[in-house]
Formats: structure tokens, sequence, C-alpha cells
């Protein structure tokens, strides 16, 4: 696809400065209205087959199954549109074996495809575009490749999940500090924290799930804003293309673009998560940090140090989240204040959308890997964790032993502060500075990291008992 894309935009680039009517270029398709063709200019403009025809396979899919519907209509006979059916199948196959089809007077991936399926066919290929105009094509083509994409991340996404039910597993038993502004709060097992981004990602993939419902209505069957004047049967068009629903509105179906919106906000979501989780993975392979090693293949050196072990794969993949909110804004942006029906500035959702859902598709990649590769020094965490992790089991056991809570805070925090003050860990205070705390002895015993998470095994808490119950439900999930 690469190779065709850039050949697309060379072709383009070349164009000669005739204008399109003396070209005989794909706006000779619409141009019997207009004495004279497009400037040169206009032309630059105009053009969108150097991204739209990503949507190849879509626009060749939805005009197999609007031959169904002149079928129906009275339009085509049964040979004709197997006739039909047969040219579109062959410029798939040709597409899709990377043929160089197109030339530089195509306008878009729907002009482009129709001129050479009349050059194979003759004029039969002429009566394609009945009952139809490029505005219910492209919304159904858009429509049909943000519900395949939806689909796909989808997949990927259970990918990681997977992964990250497996790695959960593998540490299960393991501990860590968890933390909150940055600072160690309270010990947690590794597993808990992993199956934190499992049970984030299962939201992500319920956001990508209404967003296919969303874009399941087929627009085809609206024309340009006012339907079809063709008995056209859009129940059997869109069972032919996999919609659930045809759209209710042929306004509504031609003009709005809040499918493609919410595709990308959908994608956004998931750019946050993946970056909160890279920047997690960026500190702690750090030398100060020591916790976690990223697999070599996920890694780069320096130009100059020969020293260095960066962690790009994570860097890239929190880069990346700017780049699909730069997406999202774009297409906002274009949207705000159109009026109603179609209007050109929509040539502008597909690039935003085709970006966002490629970036998406790489960064879960990446991420997918890392994760399956990345190894938690656990010796090297557990010498870094802090006594006063421990802090609020030790208020929590004085309430078990009738103290308000407050009370409780307060006593605790004095000694935390104390031991602050002499540069030692609480724990190691002497026995006067445990004076307002009962049985000091017995309590500071129950102390310890394993102790403190196996006092939360209530349902979501980080105690081994929950995490075998997340563990579970996870593996329900995933099936």
């Amino acid at each position: 696809m690469v190779r065709k894309v850039q050949s697309v935009k060379s072709k383009t680039k070349k164009k000669s400065a005739k204008t399109s009517k003396e070209k005989g270029v794909g706006g000779a398709m619409w141009g019997g209205r207009f004495a004279g063709g497009m400037a040169p200019s206009m032309e630059q403009l105009s053009v969108s087959l150097p991204f739209d025809h990503e949507l190849y396979h879509e626009d060749i899919e939805g005009s197999m199954a609007h031959t169904l519907g002149l079928v129906a209509a009275g339009v085509l006979t049964t040979q004709e549109r197997d006739l039909m059916i047969s040219g579109l199948k062959g410029i798939l196959t040709d597409l899709e074996m990377g043929l160089e089809l197109f030339i530089p007077s195509d306008e878009d991936i729907h002009m482009a495809v129709e001129r050479i399926l009349t050059e194979r066919i003759g004029d039969l290929g002429k009566k394609l575009h009945t009952g139809r105009s490029r505005n219910d094509q492209v919304a159904t083509d858009f429509r049909l490749y943000v519900m395949r994409r939806a689909e796909d991340l989808v997949e990927q996404i259970e990918g990681l999940q997977f992964v990250l039910l497996k790695r959960a597993k593998d540490y299960r038993k393991d501990l860590m500090p968890g933390y909150t502004h940055m600072q160690q709060a309270q010990p947690v097992y590794i597993a808990h924290y992993l199956l934190s981004f499992f049970y984030a990602l299962e939201r992500d993939k319920s956001r990508l799930e209404h967003a296919w419902e969303t874009a399941g209505e087929m627009p085809l069957g609206s024309g340009a804003l006012a339907g079809s004047a063709f008995p056209y049967k859009r129940d059997l068009v869109a069972a032919r293309l996999g919609f659930p629903h045809v759209t209710r509105n042929s306004i509504d179906a031609t003009s709005h673009r809040d499918f493609a919106l919410e595709f990308l906000g959908a994608l956004n979501c998931l750019g946050v998560l993946l970056s909160s989780y890279a920047e997690d993975f960026v500190i702690w392979s750090t030398s100060e940090f020591g916790f976690l090693k990223l697999g070599e293949a996920y890694t780069s050196g320096s130009s100059m140090m020969p020293q260095k072990r960066n962690p790009d794969s994570m860097e890239l993949v929190r880069g990346k989240a700017g780049r699909m909110l730069g997406a999202y804004t774009r297409l906002f942006t274009v949207l705000k204040g159109l009026p109603h029906a179609y209007d050109r500035d929509l040539q502008e959702d597909k690039e935003p959308v085709f970006d966002a859902a490629e970036t998406a598709e790489v960064c879960l990649q990446v991420m997918t890997e890392v994760v399956a590769t990345m190894e938690f020094q656990c010796k090297a965490i557990l010498k870094k964790m802090q006594p006063a992790l421990l802090a609020t089991d030790l208020a929590d056991l004085l309430v078990e032993k009738g103290m308000p809570f407050r009370d409780a805070h307060h006593v605790v925090g004095k000694l935390i502060g104390e031991a602050e003050s002499k540069g030692v860990s609480f724990l190691d205070l002497p026995a006067k500075s445990w004076k307002d705390v009962p049985n000091a002895a017995v309590l500071r015993k129950k102390l310890t990291f394993v102790a403190s998470a196996e006092r939360r095994n209530i349902q979501g808490g980080t105690g081994s008992q929950s995490i075998a119950a997340q563990i579970k439900e996870a593996e329900s999930l995933l099936k």
C-alpha cells in the first residue's frame, strides 16, 4: 500500500496545466453542467485520491452491494448485476495485489473505481451510480471503515489484555510500592498493578464497541440529501454490507460525522491510557528506580553515549497520544459550524481518522510486545520499599483497638514525623517514641509488607484472594 500511495501522490503533483475538461478527467463524470474545466490550482486543492484510496475495499464492497439494490429497484437485470460484480471483484483483486490502476485525472477513489469499471465492462459501468450520490457513497464507505477498524482494535486490545493477564499470573506473589502523587503509598502486589491496566482496557473496548454501533447505520439510499427516487431496498443492501440498521433521515445520513468523532474519542481515551502506563515504565526503568527492565528490542542506544539504553518504545507511545489528540481536534474543528447538509469541508474528515487508527494500532502492538518481554526486578523493588508504606496499617490496627481514626492518624503521623527528622524508619524508633501506641510491641510485629497486602482482600483490593478473583473474572471476560 505504501508504494501505491507514493505513486498516487507523485502522479497528482505531475499534472499539467491543462484544465480538467481538456484532459477528460474524472470531472467528466459530473462536468455536463460546465462549459470549462477546473483550474489546475483547484484540481490540486480538490483531489483526495492520495488519501481516500485507503477506502478502496469499502468502496468496492459498497458498490457490489449497491448493485443488489439496483436489481431490486428494476434498474439492473441479474445478468447485468453479475457482470458488474465480476468487474468490481476484478478491480478489488488487482488493488489488493498492489497493481497501479489509478491515473492523474482520478479525483477520488469513488470516481477512480467507476472509471476503471466502465473501461473494463463498457457502458454498463455508467449505470453503477444510479440512485446514488457521492454524498451517501462516501458516508457509507467511511462508516464501514470505522466499523472495521473498531473491530480490529478491539481484537488488538484483547491481545494486550491476554498478555497482561499472563504477566499478572507471573507476578501474583511479588510486592511493589503502590504510588499516589509519585510518592510511595501502600504495598500492592505487582499482579494488582498489571490488572489495573487490564480492567482499564476493558472500558476502552466498550467505547470502541459503542463507536461501532454508532457507525453501524447505512446511509446508501439517502442520495445527495433528499433520498433516492428509485424503490431501493435499503435493508437488503444494509444486510449485505453488515450494517445492523439503515439511517432514518437522509439529511442526517449525509451531513454528520459524529460517528467519526466518537471513534476518535475512543482512540484518544486509549491513547491517554497507553501513555500513562508508558510513563510508569519509563520512570521505573531508570537507574534511580531500577524496578523494571524493558526488552532490549524495545530500547535504543545513544549516538554519543555508549552506555545508554533508552526506553524509546514507551517514550514514543507516550508521544503518540498527543498525535491522536491532534487528530481529534482537527476533525472537531472542521465540523464546528458546518451548515447542513453535505459540504466539501467533509473531505477533511478522513485523514485524521486514518492517521489515528494506524497510530493506535502500532502503539497497541508495541505495548503488547513490551509487556510480554519486560521483567520486574523484584529484589531491587523490595529493597526500595520504605517502611512508611505501613503507616496506614498501623492506623488501621489502632482503630481495631478502639481508637478513633483521626486520633490514630495523628499518633502515627507524629511517629512518621519524628522518624523523618532523625533519618530513620518509624519502625526503628525507640519504645519511648511509641508510648501513645497501645500494645506497641505486638502491633509492630504485625507491620510487614505481606501482612499489609493480605489485609486487603476486599473485592477489588490487592490481597491475594482478591487478585485470584480478579484473574478469574479477567479470564471470563476474555472468553
